[in-house]
């Protein structure tokens, strides 16, 4: 399915492909707390970006920066997100990909 961080998303790289946001992730509905959702929107369109283009050192340093700048984890199987301040999921925060 597309190799190594892909979703077989073969012919959707354009941002205005996956919709309005640039993304096919959801914040877990479980996740309140407060959180500049424009600026992750913004971070998780380009991570997609450079994971369909396989640029996966780029893409892991987005990811980086939603963890230590805005305080997201990311979980990719799910197509989820989440601040580690209110993980539900039982798991450190950053432990998530």
């Amino acid at each position: 399915r597309g190799g190594r961080g892909g979703r077989g998303g073969r012919g959707r790289g354009a941002r205005e492909d996956w919709g309005p946001r640039g993304h096919d992730y959801s914040r877990d509905p479980r996740d309140s707390s407060a959180v500049d959702e424009s600026a992750v929107d913004e971070l998780l369109a380009s991570r997609l970006h450079c994971r369909l283009k396989k640029m996966f050192d780029a893409a892991d340093d987005i990811r980086e920066e939603l963890l230590n700048v805005h305080g997201v984890t990311v979980w990719d199987k799910d197509r989820t997100w989440s601040t580690g301040r209110n993980d539900s999921r039982g798991r450190a925060a950053g432990a998530g990909v």
